[in-house]
């Protein structure tokens, strides 16, 4: 969870770092595959006791508004 988390941070960054749209776009997709990641893997944390139902919930919402705001992002460069 912790991997997916940094990822997400990780490819915004180095794709805007690459100053093109297309590559910006790519690694802005990249973003959100680990987003959704840490969504289910969070989900599949609390199903097997490794995280409280509790812990679990703020992190979906966390990764929620994070696939959000990269959408959001996505339209923008269109």
């Amino acid at each position: 969870i912790r991997r997916e988390a940094v990822s997400v941070e990780a490819n915004i960054v180095e794709g805007y770092a690459l100053d093109t749209k297309g590559l910006f776009r790519r690694h802005l997709r990249i973003a959100f595959a680990s987003a959704a990641e840490v969504e289910s893997l969070s989900a599949l944390a609390s199903e097997l006791d490794y995280l409280s139902p509790q812990a679990a919930e703020q992190i979906v919402d966390a990764a929620g508004h994070a696939m959000r705001l990269i959408i959001g992002l996505l339209r923008s460069l269109h």
